[in-house]
C-alpha cells in the first residue's frame, strides 16, 4: 500500500469525525479510537496494468460498550468506500469488506475490525 493511499484513508477518516491512527494510538485515549493497518495482497497482473491490491484494516478500542463501536464503524461503513484519483495521478478504490467484533484481553475493552479492500493503479 502506498503513502499516498494511507494519507487518503487518513484523510477520510478525519473528515468523517473517526479519531484514527496509524498503526498505534499515541497522547491521550479518547472515548473511542481506530488504529489501521493494511496486508498487500499478490497482484499478478501489476505488471500489465499497474494494480496493487491489499487489504486495510482498522481497529477499533472503546471502553464505553459495544454500541459507540457499532456507530462508528455505521459512519465509517458510509465515508470510507470511495473511488478517486490521488495527487500524483494513481487511482484508488476503497470498498467495505467484513466487520467483526474482536475479544480482548481485558473484558472492560471492547474492539472491532473492520477490512476494506484498496486497489491502486500506479502511474507508470
Amino acid at each position: 500500500m502506498t503513502t499516498k493511499a494511507l494519507e487518503y484513508i487518513k484523510n477520510r477518516l478525519q473528515a468523517a469525525s473517526i479519531p484514527y491512527a496509524f498503526k498505534d494510538w499515541e497522547g491521550d485515549i479518547p472515548e473511542y479510537y481506530f488504529v489501521g493497518d493494511y496486508i498487500e495482497n499478490p497482484s499478478p497482473t501489476r505488471e500489465e496494468n499497474g494494480r496493487k491490491t491489499s487489504t486495510f484494516i482498522l481497529r477499533g478500542f472503546t471502553r464505553l460498550g459495544w454500541l459507540p463501536l457499532h456507530a462508528a464503524k455505521e459512519v465509517i461503513e458510509a465515508k470510507l468506500p470511495a473511488t478517486d484519483i490521488l495527487s500524483d495521478g494513481s487511482g484508488i478504490c476503497i470498498s467495505y469488506s467484513t466487520a467483526l467484533p474482536v475479544p480482548t484481553s481485558d473484558p472492560d475493552i471492547k474492539s472491532i475490525k473492520i477490512d476494506f479492500i484498496v486497489d491502486e493503479w500506479m502511474v507508470k
